[in-house]
This record gives C-alpha cells, sequence and structure tokens, in this order.
C-alpha cells in the first residue's frame, strides 16, 4: 500500500473517530446538563411544593390561632366545658371548620381528654395527650403543626364517613392528617385547653392540584401532563394527580422499593428517573415528617422526562451537524496536504533504496525550507559518510574480534584458577581447622589464657579463610554453569536446617544467642538439598555474625498454594534502607557499625541469590533500624506441610 493512499486512510480514520469521540463528548455533554439542569428544576419544583403543602396548614395554624383567643371558646374551657354552652358553641365551631374545608375540629382539656368534636356522631371524652400534635403543643405551649397517621379507632370516633374515604383509597384503614393543634390560654397566661383542626389527605385532590397547577400550570406536552404531584401515606398513593392507563387518578397505588427504602427507611430525599404508571418522569421524594421527627409518608413531584429527551435530541443532532461539517472542510484540507508531503518523501525513498543497494553516489534534489529540506540534506550529508564510517568500521570490527578473544582466554583461566585453587585448599584447610579446634578445646592438654586467646584469633582467622574458599569455590561452579538444581522431595528441617545448626553450635554458645526453630518437621519442599544447604548456611552464618550477642535467631516458614516462604530474621541494629540495593550485589559488602572487624568476602549473599533465583523462587531483606535484620527466600511448588502450619517450636540457646 502506497504512502499517499496510508495517509488518507489515517486521515480518513482519523476524522472519523474524531468524528466519533466528539459526538459521544456532545452527546454526554448535553445529557449530563440536561439531565442536571432538569434535577435542578425538579428541586426547585419541590421546594415551591413544600410552600403550597405548607401554607394550608399555615392558613389552619392562623385560623385556630384567631380561635383560641374568642372569650367564648375561651370562658368555655375555663368554666369546665358546661353544658349549656356546648350545644351552641360547637354549632359555631362546626360552621368554621365546614367553611375552613377541614375534617376534623376538636375541643380539648388541658390534659388531652376531648370536650367537643365537631363532627357527627360529636364523640367526645376520649383522650388524645398521645397526638403528636397535642403532645408537641402541651410540651411546648405554642402552636404547632404537622401531619400525623390516624389509625383505625382513632378514625372510627372522628366520624364514620372518614374511614370510608380512607378504604376506598388502596383498602387501608388509616389516614394521614394534616393540620395544627393551638394551646387555649386564659387570661392569666394560664393553659386551659387545646383546639385541634386539619383535614385527611387520602383521597384529597385540592393540594396536589394546587401544587400542579401553581408549579407547572398545568401544561400539557404530546398528550402527557409535564408535571404531577402526589402525596403518600408511608409507600402509598393516598392523593395523587397521576392518572392510570384509565384516566383515573391512580390513588391506592404503591411506590418502588428503592424509594421507599430511601425516603422512608433512611428518611432521605430521592431525585432521578422514576417511571409513574407508563411514562418516565424526572422526580423527586421528599420524606414527610410527623412532629415527633419520624417519617410518616412523602411528597412527590415530577416532570415528564420526554421533554427533556427531546431537547437533548435537537441540541445533539444540531452539534453533530456542525461537527461533520467542519470535519469534511478540514479533510478536504488535510488530503491537499498529504499529497504535497508524499511527494518528496518519495524520493527520498528511492534515494534510500539505491543506497542500500550500495550506491553511495547518489543525492537528491529537494529544495524546501522547511523539515523535508532539512531531511533531504541531512540524507546527502550522511551518504558522504558512509563509506567513510564503513571503512572504520571493517577496521574496529577486527579490533574487537581480538579484544574479545583475548578477555575469553582470560575470564577461562581465571575461573579455571579459582577452581582449582579453591578446592585444593579445602580439604587442607578443613584438616587445620578440626586440629585447631581439638588443640584449643583442651583436647590435648589445658592450655593457659593467653595460648587460648592466640589460638582463638587464629581459629578466627581460619573460619573466614575456610568461608572464603567455599564461597569462591561456588562462584568458580557458578561462573563455570557447573551448579545445576537437581530438586527432590525434601524434609527441610530434617535434611538441611538442623545440620546446618549443629555446625553453627558453637558459635551460638560463644556469642550466647539464642534460637527459635519454628520450621515444621513435616514440611516438604521440592528442592537441592546441596543448594539449599548453602543458602542456610549463609543465612545463619550472617545471622550469627552480625546478630545482637545476646539476641535471638528465628526460622519460619509460610506456606501458599504458590509453595513456601522461609525466612532468618536476628536482632540487631539493622540494615539501613538506602544499602539494602547493595546487598545480593557480588563483592560487596556493607559499611555499618555491626560489620566493623568482622571479614567476608562478599559473595554469600550473591551467591545465595544465585541458587534461590535458579529454583526459580526469589530473596529479599527486611529490617527495622536499631532492632532487627530478617532476610526471607520462596521456593516454590513446594509440598504442602502434613500437619496444622505453623508445626512444631524449637527453642533453645
Amino acid at each position: 500500500m502506497k504512502l499517499q493512499t496510508k495517509f488518507a486512510l489515517a486521515v480518513i480514520i482519523l476524522f472519523a473517530l474524531l468524528a466519533a469521540a466528539m459526538a459521544v463528548l456532545s452527546a454526554t455533554l448535553v445529557n449530563r446538563y440536561t439531565i442536571r439542569e432538569a434535577e435542578n428544576r425538579v428541586r426547585i419544583y419541590m421546594r415551591a411544593a413544600w410552600e403550597i403543602h405548607d401554607s394550608k396548614i399555615g392558613r389552619t395554624r392562623a385560623a385556630l390561632e384567631v380561635l383560641a383567643r374568642d372569650p367564648v371558646v375561651v370562658n368555655f374551657l375555663a368554666a369546665g366545658a358546661p353544658e349549656a354552652m356546648t350545644v351552641q358553641l360547637r354549632d359555631t365551631l362546626e360552621a368554621i371548620r365546614r367553611d375552613q374545608k377541614m375534617d376534623i375540629l376538636n375541643v380539648l382539656s388541658p390534659e388531652g381528654r376531648v370536650l367537643m368534636r365537631t363532627r357527627a356522631p360529636y364523640n367526645k371524652g376520649d383522650s388524645l395527650i398521645q397526638d403528636p400534635l397535642i403532645k408537641q403543643a402541651a410540651a411546648l405551649r405554642e402552636s404547632v403543626t404537622g401531619n400525623i397517621i390516624m389509625e383505625q379507632d382513632r378514625l372510627d370516633i372522628e366520624g364514620s364517613e372518614l374511614i370510608e374515604r380512607c378504604l376506598a383509597v388502596g383498602n387501608e384503614p388509616r389516614g394521614l392528617f394534616g393540620g395544627a393543634a393551638v394551646p387555649v390560654l386564659d387570661a392569666n397566661d394560664r393553659l386551659v385547653g387545646f383546639i385541634e383542626m386539619g383535614s385527611l389527605l387520602n383521597g384529597a385532590t385540592e393540594k396536589v392540584d394546587a401544587i400542579r397547577n401553581a408549579v407547572f400550570a398545568n401544561e400539557i406536552y404530546n398528550g402527557k401532563p409535564v408535571g404531577t404531584a402526589t402525596i403518600f401515606m408511608g409507600d402509598l398513593r393516598v392523593s395523587t394527580n397521576v392518572l392510570d392507563n384509565q384516566g383515573r387518578r391512580a390513588v391506592g397505588t404503591r411506590v418502588s422499593k428503592e424509594v421507599a427504602d430511601r425516603v422512608l427507611g433512611e428518611g432521605l430525599s430521592w431525585t432521578g428517573r422514576a417511571f409513574v404508571v407508563d411514562t418516565w418522569y424526572l422526580a423527586q421524594y421528599d420524606p414527610i415528617r410527623n412532629p415527633d421527627g419520624k417519617v410518616v409518608g412523602m411528597l412527590y413531584v415530577g416532570e415528564l422526562e420526554q421533554k427533556y429527551l427531546d431537547l437533548r435530541a435537537r441540541t445533539v443532532a444540531l452539534n453533530l451537524t456542525v461537527i461533520l461539517a467542519g470535519m469534511l472542510l478540514s479533510f478536504v484540507g488535510a488530503l491537499g496536504l498529504v499529497r504535497n508531503i508524499v511527494k518528496p518523501i518519495r524520493a527520498l525513498a528511492g534515494a534510500t533504496q539505491r543506497l542500500a543497494a550500495g550506491d553511495f553516489s547518489y543525492r537528491v534534489d529537494i529544495r524546501r525550507s522547511d523539515e523535508l529540506g532539512d531531511l533531504a540534506s541531512c540524507f546527502n550529508k550522511m551518504a558522504d559518510r558512509l563509506e567513510q564510517q564503513r571503512q572504520e568500521l571493517e577496521t574496529r570490527q577486527r579490533e574487537l574480534e581480538a579484544v574479545s578473544q583475548q578477555l575469553q582466554t582470560t575470564n577461562r583461566n581465571y575461573i579455571e584458577m579459582l577452581g582449582f585453587v579453591t578446592h585444593e585448599l579445602k580439604n587442607p584447610l578443613t584438616s587445620a581447622i578440626m586440629g585447631l579446634y581439638t588443640v584449643k578445646d583442651g583436647y590435648l592438654g589445658e592450655l593457659n589464657p593467653a595460648q587460648k586467646k592466640s589460638l582463638e584469633t587464629v581459629a578466627r582467622s581460619l573460619d573466614y579463610f575456610q568461608d572464603m574458599v567455599r564461597n569462591y569455590l561456588d562462584l568458580s561452579r557458578l561462573e563455570q554453569g557447573e551448579l545445576k538444581v537437581t530438586k527432590r522431595r525434601l524434609e527441610l528441617r530434617k535434611a538441611v536446617v538442623e545440620p546446618a545448626l549443629e555446625s553453627l553450635e558453637r558459635q551460638l554458645q560463644e556469642r550466647r544467642m539464642a534460637l527459635d526453630n519454628r520450621i515444621s518437621p513435616a514440611l516438604i519442599v521440592n528442592a537441592d538439598p546441596t543448594l539449599i544447604r548453602i543458602v542456610y548456611d549463609d543465612l545463619l552464618s550472617n545471622a550469627v555474625k552480625y546478630g545482637r550477642e545476646g539476641g535471638t535467631i528465628l526460622l519460619e516458614a509460610e506456606e501458599s498454594d504458590d509453595g513456601v516462604t522461609l525466612s532468618v530474621r536476628n536482632d540487631g541494629e539493622g540494615i539501613p534502607a538506602e544499602k539494602k540495593s547493595q546487598l545480593f550485589q557480588r563483592f560487596s559488602r556493607l559499611d555499618t557499625p555491626s560489620a566493623t572487624g568482622k571479614k567476608g568476602t562478599g559473595l554469600g549473599l550473591y551467591i545465595c541469590k544465585e541458587i534461590v533465583e535458579k529454583h526459580g523462587g526469589k530473596i529479599w531483606a527486611d529490617s527495622k533500624s536499631g532492632e532487627w535484620v530478617k532476610f526471607s527466600f520462596t521456593l516454590p511448588n513446594g509440598i504442602h506441610n502434613t500437619q496444622p502450619k505453623g508445626g512444631t517450636r524449637d527453642t533453645h540457646v
């Protein structure tokens, strides 16, 4: 495929992707801001709905406060509700109740006992002191408004037609009552009783219709009302202008569980998309609380979502039209630029092919003041120097081959000499050490303190020499590739750990160090016993050498599905964080107080790292400054413990 075609396809794909991205971004932003604006409007509508809802209750309270100052009412309560005044006052209050379009108007004693009802059958004598409105008005000695749930027994006493109205809405024998309670005080500011007035919201439509008309102006969009309002008792619609499929008010239906859990269960507002009967609305549900703060219902306001969806679609279509038109013009211009760029590139491509074929005399004739002109100039300069550089490279290649051959010979001699020397030193050095310790420990006769001190100095030097020989021998095997891993089923504690500890028993006693061996005797791993012994010998030797005198060495094994993690921890000054990277480097020794005066080759941890990695594991160090250091390594594909994790603990000094 030619470059011009590739450029053209790239431009087409790029513009297509940009168009798609901008379309998605445009749609997303429009959708986000449209829905956000709609939800903000619904919140504003909800505030207006609450003002309308509260205004009626506020008017009820105002009417009761005027009535509570009426001398006839005050005298009636102050005189103990004389029978002579009951009928006349009741008729007056009943007329007020009807004029205010209220369902209940009761007069109560200071103790909350009903002295007068203004609705047939005019029952009295029962106590309403637990009515939240009366209860709070008595506690505060001031007017109280709110919504409460009236149970069936209360509705039976207030009037039989009230419970019938509630049963007609969802067959629910309870009612949601909204009203006010006002304390009545005599001339001496003494509480003489209460007046309570309000109406049932079950089946009442005036309030929800007033909300819809005031907030949404009863607007219709595509045959659907733009806005709706509903009052819920609990999760039951008791007053609504939402219509069902038959065009009737959808009272008696219930809200979704999601909304009920949030509003009724958690007492929080819910805002979002709500499917009401057969249409999606952007809605908000607010909790309705009684004077005690308990949620007894919900107030809902919703606006038709389709109105915003259509607005969003029109906005997105307009944005896409503008975007596509702009991209089409840009695409035409881009194709022209591509043609202008591709022509000199073709010339450079041809020149490069001739240069690759060995024609170093060929030059390109491209005179431009842009980057392509610079490229052509550089190409010509490059051709001038290629022949010279090729000759120089051939000369250097011959020199490097000679140096490489020499280095290989030197390295081979070094490795052979290293292996030979360390191997030849191993056996006589071991014999010398055994003999020295036989004399030093008094097996051939008691030594005086000066002799013993001198032999201890020699013993430390020979121990260091033995470690050095062992490390250099292992290094030689590593360098020659002779350190092969032969894995087998291995009882780690018995085959490796305990023999390593036995060889260090003398040093442990000399430094008065305690050993806590928590490796289970039942732990079995897949590993090379000889190589893993080298790792444990080095880690334990370091723990004894650099650990705190009188401290503790802790051996642990932690199993997992991937294998087993083994660790050696000792008390001591720790390793500075900035020096951890040096631990596993060849010939590297840390300059720390604990290492002062202690000899070492700097090879032990490097060899441990090589062995662990040949097993497919990894090794690392953790430390807390001034307290401890811990070396850990993993053996993958270990065979799990045949006993419960943790095994047995072997602790001794």
